[in-house]
């Protein structure tokens, strides 16, 4: 089987994040599928897709997101047919596991599955590179009796199998056991053989019960587990007349010609879209992954694991900050010059508008090397070192004039500062009005360079987008920043990978003709991250390595970026449905957060933009499960609840509230 690239991909579909390592789950199933039809279309044996995968076919022609499975059913007697060919006719590496051929098989499905795992590269090919298993389940239709007292008394006989099976999984319960076994024995002329395991037994007797009514002609057909124990799954016999074939992720499957009836017995109104709730062995891929990291013993460790290292932040400081701090220093020397000339130590103002314009001089050449000839900041560099050396000429013709009215002799430093302070009171007003003119045109000059410099040198944000269509959850917030006068937004489109089962890259994905058009985008090869030292970068993908179905370009990993920025933002591509922790229906949508919460951008990240409050309590929640309360309490700071760009203009949660929040966070030093 073949599938197009993005079936692999993470999505969010009826508002459930759907993980990519699902996906190719899915397609291993779907492949195991394959063979179970070439089998079934050789010999003739119908078979019907049921359960989820029915519904998930008939409403979207896709699985439903919170499934993980296949089911087909069979009408037992075309079962039975399945049951004689299915060995001889299934690849090496699928198995076909049902009770008829195990004495120890102890379910009431039978299931064709990839039991070979690991990484090998034919195998990974052919199942869609998922490493560990593959399965469908299947699934029996019975007759049900023609008289309701034979169906009642059937299921009283059930119960008591039912209840010996409860008291089986329950310990200290061996006295109550023996006698309900015994009770069967006697109620069914049975002998259990208490010397080999009792739960296999007990399943295959309950299936024979199951078979009880088949051939006398009953018109109605049942999924006997389902039927018993929760009075589901009842079909009249017509409902599987006429079956055809449907499109299902991009396979045609068969279904019943009544699909309503069958879908109404399982789900009642099935085109309202229920999350099913509990998440007790969601998603199978927890189990196989364990088997597959045991069999490899440790030598294959698909998931980040996080360290508190992560959390420490490098300090950088780009250009931008060093122009600031410079003129700021520049500042601080003019408020040392004023104070040294209000103690009449002329000599030391002297010596330090010496220091002052050489500073600045160093200063205008580092700027014309960064910007190039022209800048405003350097021209009033030049005004400034002007207005500094004419202070330095008043002040020494003052002292030049302060020395020809001295008297001759000795004076020590205390004594020549007195006399140049009384010497410099003595002044006329207008002479005294012109020198401060003079000694404030520096202080004039310095506030204009702190205006111009952040012209010349604006905040720069770099947006990181890999995806054409993921674009949308940052253009109105790069759409914001384009429109400011105080930020230089950059959009650098960067490829991204598809990655093989074993975890290693093929085929690079660049998006550039997809792109919106209108933006001007910067090549990523040209542009120098150590160089630029961009004041924030955002990024759209928080997985780094740690997704297993592909991944930005190395270089562009979070844990890199956070090397080049003193802040790094994470804007997810996505929005879900809100979840609730603690509310059942939600339990597999938190536990599938694992897979975008546990994941090193958020660590890295030093602000991280969510859809909500509540979302962000989610995230804080499965932040906790995973790296602990005391983690949990310093990531509070780092999360916001402001929204999504994806949710528009909504009042309170739309892009206005994800810009404003940007801006606060940009502009907080």
């Amino acid at each position: 089987m073949e599938f197009e690239k993005e079936f692999f991909y993470d999505e969010v579909r009826d508002g459930f994040y759907i993980p990519g390592i699902m996906k190719r789950l899915w397609a291993a199933d779907l492949t195991v599928l394959s063979e179970v039809d070439k089998i079934c279309k050789k010999y003739d044996i119908p078979y019907y897709a049921v359960g989820g995968t029915l519904l998930g076919a008939v409403r979207d022609g896709n699985f439903i997101p919170w499934d993980d499975d296949v089911d087909i059913i069979m009408l037992r007697g075309d079962y039975n047919r399945f049951i004689e060919v299915v060995e001889k006719e299934l690849p090496e590496e699928l198995v076909f596991k049902s009770m008829e051929i195990d004495d120890t098989w102890d379910d009431f499905k039978a299931v064709v599955a990839k039991t070979k795992i690991g990484f090998f590269p034919e195998l990974l090919r052919k199942y869609q590179e998922f490493p560990c298993g593959g399965a469908i389940d299947i699934f029996f239709l019975d007759e049900l009796a023609k008289e309701p007292e034979d169906e009642t008394y059937r299921k009283q006989v059930l119960e008591i199998f039912i209840f010996s099976l409860q008291l089986l999984d329950k310990k200290g319960k061996t006295k109550q056991l023996k006698k309900e076994l015994k009770k069967l024995e006697d109620l069914l002329h049975i002998q259990f053989d208490r010397e080999k395991p009792l739960k296999a037994q007990l399943y295959r007797v309950i299936d024979h019960i199951f078979q009880e009514f088949n051939g006398e002609g009953g018109d109605w057909l049942a999924v006997m587990p389902f039927y018993i124990g929760q009075g589901i799954c009842k079909y009249p016999k017509s409902a599987f007349e006429n079956g055809k074939r449907i499109p299902f992720c991009g396979m045609q499957i068969p279904i019943p010609g009544d699909y309503d009836t069958v879908l109404k017995a399982e789900f009642g109104d099935y085109h309202k879209k229920v999350k099913a709730g509990g998440g007790h062995d969601y998603p199978c891929i927890k189990k196989q992954k364990k088997e597959l990291q045991t069999l490899l013993k440790g030598a294959w460790d698909p998931d980040y694991h996080f360290s508190e290292e992560d959390l420490v932040r490098p300090k950088i400081q780009n250009f931008r900050d060093m122009v600031l701090f410079m003129v700021e220093s520049l500042m601080s020397s003019q408020k040392q010059f004023f104070e040294e000339y209000s103690r009449g130590d002329i000599s030391s103002c002297l010596l330090r508008l010496s220091n002052m314009q050489e500073e600045a001089i160093a200063f205008g050449n580092s700027i014309e090397q960064k910007k190039g000839e022209g800048t405003n900041s350097v021209s009033i560099l030049e005004e400034y070192c002007d207005s500094l050396y004419q202070v330095y000429r008043t002040l020494m013709e003052l002292k030049e004039l302060n020395k020809e009215g001295e008297e001759r002799g000795e004076k020590n430093d205390r004594e020549r500062r007195i006399e140049e302070i009384c010497f410099l009171k003595d002044l006329s007003p207008s002479l005294q009005k012109e020198l401060h003119r003079i000694l404030k045109k520096p202080s004039y000059y310095l506030k204009k360079l702190r205006v111009a410099l952040e012209k010349d040198f604006k905040r720069q944000v770099v947006f990181l987008p890999h995806s054409a269509k993921h674009f949308e959850s940052l253009r109105p917030l790069v759409d914001a920043l384009l429109n400011t006068e105080d930020t230089e937004c950059k959009i650098i489109l960067i490829p991204y990978y598809d990655k093989y089962g074993d975890g290693s890259l093929h085929g690079m994905h660049y998006e550039r003709e997809d792109f919106p058009k209108g933006y001007e985008i910067i090549d990523y090869r040209s542009y120098d991250f150590a160089a630029e030292l961009p004041d924030c970068i955002v990024i759209n993908s928080p997985y780094d390595k740690f997704n297993p179905v592909w991944t930005v370009d190395p270089f562009f990993y979070s844990k890199e970026m956070q090397k080049y920025t003193k802040k790094l933002v994470y804007i997810p591509w996505f929005v879900t449905d809100e979840i609730n922790p603690k509310n059942e229906e939600d339990e597999k949508a938190f536990i599938n957060m694992e897979y975008y919460v546990n994941v090193p951008g958020i660590f890295y990240s030093d602000l991280i933009i969510v859809q909500s409050e509540e979302m962000k309590k989610a995230y804080l929640a499965k932040i906790s499960e995973f790296a602990g309360r005391a983690i949990k309490k310093k990531m509070e700071k780092k999360i916001s609840g402001a929204g999504s760009c994806l949710f528009g203009e909504k009042e309170g949660q739309g892009s206005k509230e994800v810009v404003e929040c940007f801006r606060r966070f940009l502009v907080n030093q």
